[in-house]
């Protein structure tokens, strides 16, 4: 046999005599695998159950769910710990996978409360508080902070108008082959066409920066 888990929820079964509604129980079986497998229900009493199909398959990344019967409550049978075991086989071998064993046992009397049965002792509800609401000068001091936060991208936004400038006036200034016609700007002052564009794609960024809302 293979050593894969097999995934049954829950992980026992409990039975309560003077419960009938807890005689028939679900067995949820999980295959998170990425093939089919087969599954075969086993009992240490089967007398005392009716366990409703019992052979199977499950599809990949799929489960079932297996219904359980206890079909002969009575005193004597109470506080005896039973078992199912649940296999998982290959479909194509038949080679078993893995295996878990249920527990089950039969409690005289009634289930407990909700509330005993799912916090136990040693746990409490916990009682819901409203949030405190807060004064308005708490409100006073967030747009406050507000205010300034907008104060410091005022630098930002200089710096940006600043660089726009510029590049505005370096598209201003003649070309390079432009100095064979006479200029009154001095030789230094003519750029490349390629350094115009430059200032283009710098002056565009810059005009998106500023003019964003």
């Amino acid at each position: 046999m293979k050593n894969f888990p097999v995934f049954v929820f829950p992980v026992s079964l409990e039975f309560y005599l003077n419960a009938r509604h807890t005689h028939k129980q679900l067995l949820t079986v999980y295959n998170p695998y990425d093939f089919s497998v087969n599954f075969k229900v086993l009992c240490t009493s089967p007398n005392k159950f009716t366990v409703i199909d019992p052979e199977g398959v499950i599809a990949p990344q799929s489960c079932i769910d297996i219904v359980v019967r206890y079909t002969q409550p009575s005193v004597s049978h109470c506080d005896t710990i039973e078992k199912f075991r649940i296999t998982m086989f290959d479909r194509n071998t038949q080679q078993a996978l893995g295996k878990r064993d249920i527990p089950t046992k039969l409690i005289e009397g009634e289930p407990s409360s909700t509330n005993q049965e799912s916090f136990g002792e040693n746990f409490h509800p916990i009682a819901s508080r409203a949030a405190p609401i807060r004064p308005t000068e708490d409100h006073t001091k967030i747009s406050c902070n507000h205010t300034g936060h907008h104060r410091e991208h005022q630098p930002t936004n200089m710096v940006a108008v600043a660089v726009s400038i510029c590049c505005i006036a370096a598209l201003l200034l003649p070309t390079q082959p432009e100095q064979a016609v006479k200029s009154q700007w001095p030789d230094w002052l003519h750029i490349g066409a390629n350094l115009k564009l430059v200032f283009s794609f710098v002056l565009g960024l810059v005009s998106m920066l500023v003019l964003r809302p």
